[in-house]
């Protein structure tokens, strides 16, 4: 049951039920397989990343996967692609429903912007599959080059717009690896541009590998025998001098899995259109995406991410000014392609705003963090979570951490008197240090605000 705010300055609470929330669309879950690549002393120095859906108990990466098709819905008679692995959507979207754009896109947000590269993979470099319009520049790739080796499966024709397209991807600072490579002449142009060829020891005839480590080893590539299936297959790889190697030999495949919120459709739309103006202020932008509680919390492990572990990131304003226009111009695209936004916001888009503004009102000395600390508690209680949780979600720094886990600082007091306000407890208001009047002119203020933008950016 929602309560309507019309009139009067005491709280309003959104009773929407977790249930009506995943119907809505509001609330979805992202599964990301993940299998690691061992050096030939056995240390782990990277992963590999497919997107998953179904149980979350069976992170198998075989057959039973269905490919990441290239550029369409087509699958192998399989269903298996190059690395055993499948893709599918992170709404559990049927996998045969979803297009290899919206299976690419869904795995860069999964891997960067809501587990972020720190948790998914330790920071190590990660082999991810792209479909062919990622490859040749049709549609941009939103994450910084430092750890991502881009995946060319079998499946990709390699033609002079490819090899131009991942050129420029070289040129830009990403790594290629060719996936699957059999020695077919049509691929061979792509080996010799390749940093990485990836050769399935399963699948080819023993006597056939040899002489095909010999060939890639001219290009310079470092050479990745996958399917590594038992010590006797490890040992001949070793001897063959593989210098990476992947398989269920030596780790089986793990599922991470996290419930975040869905981005609004229509913001994310209205956002691209205002980003198409080179002039457009920062505060507009900042304004669109503040309204926004999944597409925020998208963009602060995004640039979590990409500043690395020396710097934090306390605020929203301060990771869109890390990311840029650019890059959050793709992330937008990116966003819209997956195919898992909300055209609903249910009445609990409000709730959220309305304390992300009113902590602000009350903390206004730090209000950039405060809107954000706003923000991410009410995206808590959206997820039925817990603020921890949320704060390992959105890759935050450590003094808005504390504001929001622990209510320290002015920020922290400043969003404990507001829940507090929403609960009509006076008592913990007054002790944090706030006036019950100040505290409840500040909520309607913000109640306002928030209703005023969620009519003018969803029309609603």
């Amino acid at each position: 049951m929602s309560v309507h705010p019309a009139g009067g300055a005491g709280p309003v609470r959104s009773g929407s039920s977790q249930d009506e929330r995943e119907r809505a669309g509001l609330v979805h879950d992202v599964r990301v397989g993940r299998q690691a690549v061992y050096d030939r002393q056995r240390h782990v120095v990277s992963y590999q990343l497919i997107l998953r859906s179904g149980n979350p108990g069976n992170p198998s990466f075989g057959p039973a996967a269905v490919q990441v098709p290239v550029g369409g819905t087509s699958r192998g008679a399989s269903g298996r692609n190059a690395n055993g692995a499948g893709g599918t959507g992170a709404d559990g979207m049927a996998e045969d429903e979803a297009t290899g754009e919206q299976v690419t896109a869904r795995l860069i947000a999964a891997t960067f912007a809501t587990f972020g590269l720190d948790s998914v993979a330790d920071s190590k470099p990660v082999f991810i599959n792209l479909t062919r319009p990622f490859l040749t520049g049709v549609l941009a790739i939103p994450v910084e080059p430092e750890n991502v080796v881009i995946e060319v499966t079998d499946q990709i024709w390699v033609d002079h717009e490819l090899l131009l397209g991942l050129a420029q991807l070289k040129q830009a600072g990403y790594r290629i690896a060719a996936d699957n490579y059999r020695g077919d002449a049509g691929r061979s142009a792509l080996v010799e541009l390749a940093d990485f060829v990836k050769i399935d020891v399963d699948s080819l005839p023993s006597l056939v590998v040899p002489g095909l480590v010999a060939a890639c080893r001219l290009t310079g590539a470092t050479l990745l025998a996958s399917h590594v299936a038992d010590a006797e297959t490890w040992q001949r790889c070793l001897d063959l001098g593989f210098e990476l190697f992947q398989g269920e030999y030596l780790n089986r495949p793990a599922l991470l899995h996290r419930r975040v919120l869905s981005p609004s459709q229509m913001i994310c739309v209205r956002l691209l259109n205002d980003l198409a103006d080179p002039d457009a202020p920062l505060p507009r932008i900042e304004q669109l995406v503040g309204s926004d509680p999944g597409l925020s919390m998208r963009l602060l492990r995004s640039a979590h991410s990409a500043s690395g572990a020396g710097r934090q990131i306390e605020s929203l304003r301060q990771a869109l000014v890390l990311i840029g226009p650019r890059r959050l111009r793709s992330w937008v695209v990116l966003t819209l392609l997956e195919g898992t936004t909300t055209p609903n916001t249910a009445d609990d888009l409000w709730s959220v705003l309305t304390r992300a503004h009113a902590c602000q009102r009350l903390a206004a000395p730090a209000a950039d963090m405060a809107y954000t600390v706003g923000l991410l508690s009410g995206a808590a209680r959206l997820l039925g979570t817990d603020e921890m949780t949320v704060a390992d979600a959105a890759g935050i720094g450590q003094d808005a951490r504390a504001a929001l886990v622990e209510g320290d600082g002015v920020v922290g007091h400043a969003l404990k008197a507001i829940i507090a306000h929403e609960a009509e407890d006076e008592e913990t208001v007054i002790s944090e240090g706030f006036d019950n009047t100040v505290v409840s002119r500040a909520y309607l203020d913000s109640l306002q605000e928030s209703l005023q933008l969620v009519h003018d950016f969803l029309g609603r």
